[in-house]
């Protein structure tokens, strides 16, 4: 039984009664039901746009277990390639035709957040040196060394502070 869910931090236009809307909010409802307790659901929904509307959402006592281990990942100093590395071990993935979800049992997450799992250098240095590539070609500055962001964050309280546009071109990853 959900306690927290998050809709998408902003809708870039109210969609008619007739809409999306209704049928995108069963299908989190539907993840959730099936997720079970202190998990993080992440749904990823195309858009006829192209793009795809992000939902994250939290079954019962996740959210602030999930808010926990943001606190512990950032005084850790954990960024986001330990954030993606350990996403990606602790995740499940299913499809509802083209919609993804994927849940993260948070107990898990934890674990490797107490022992502080930075990930694998190399990948690491990898994943620098794309943001940097990236940053070049689009005319931003690099981010600062090691030219990592800092844990995006999984808990509502992390999101919610940090939270990007509803929809988002579609990138695959954890």
């Amino acid at each position: 039984m959900p306690v927290h869910t998050a809709p998408p931090a902003t809708d870039p236009a109210p969609a008619p009664a007739e809409g999306r809307g209704p049928v995108e909010q069963a299908v989190v409802a539907d993840a959730l039901a099936a997720a079970g307790p202190e998990t993080l659901v992440r749904t990823d929904i195309p858009q006829p746009d192209g793009r795809v509307r992000l939902y994250a959402s939290w079954t019962d006592r996740s959210g602030p277990l999930a808010d926990r281990i943001d606190r512990l990942a950032l005084a850790r100093g954990l960024d986001a390639w330990s954030w993606v590395e350990i996403l990606t071990h602790h995740q499940h993935t299913t499809h509802r035709g083209r919609i993804e979800v994927r849940t993260h049992p948070l107990r898990q997450v934890l674990a490797d957040v107490e022992r502080g799992h930075h990930g694998n250098e190399e990948h690491r240095a990898n994943f620098a040196r794309l943001l940097a590539d990236n940053a070049e070609q689009a005319g931003r500055p690099p981010l600062p060394a090691p030219g990592l962001p800092a844990w995006p964050g999984i808990g509502p309280r992390h999101r919610q502070r940090t939270s990007a546009p509803a929809t988002q071109p579609h990138r695959p990853g954890p």
